[in-house]
């Protein structure tokens, strides 16, 4: 990893915190996976305010950019459980939107299922006024 520890903002953590409280019992064996990995993550944070976040960390509701089997695809990491990449998002609460979260550009990461390794090649973050940190389904 480029910086050595996952990093998050700590609006960011805090909402991820609150998506592990709720789904604690839950008993689908691929959100159980993410959300452990979700877990280890947040274990394992850097907590930062937004003004000593490095630019090219994933952190909710950013656009990513990855290499996936030497295909570039881009989607928005959404908090919603519901988000898929059929329609441009892919949610925190899946595996791969667990397995990217905190982690930064040039980074490549490894999923659960997925021979070749996932690599960041870019990240935009959308202004604060278009984040929405509300927990939608909960």
């Amino acid at each position: 990893m480029k910086f050595g520890d996952v990093i998050m903002e700590k609006t960011d953590y805090l909402a991820l915190k609150k998506v592990l409280n709720f789904n604690k019992y839950y008993h689908d064996n691929l959100q159980n996976d993410a959300l452990e990995i979700l877990k280890v993550s947040l274990d394992h944070a850097k907590i930062c305010d937004t003004s000593e976040l490095p630019g090219d960390i994933v952190r909710l509701y950013s656009n990513v950019t990855v290499a996936m089997s030497g295909k570039q695809q881009m989607f928005q990491l959404v908090l919603e459980p519901d988000g898929i990449n059929d329609d441009g998002k892919v949610s925190v609460r899946s595996i791969l939107g667990a397995a990217l979260i905190g982690r930064s550009v040039g980074d490549q990461v490894q999923v659960p299922g997925n021979m070749d390794p996932i690599m960041i090649e870019h990240v935009e973050w959308l202004p604060k006024e278009k984040m929405s940190y509300s927990l939608k389904n909960e």
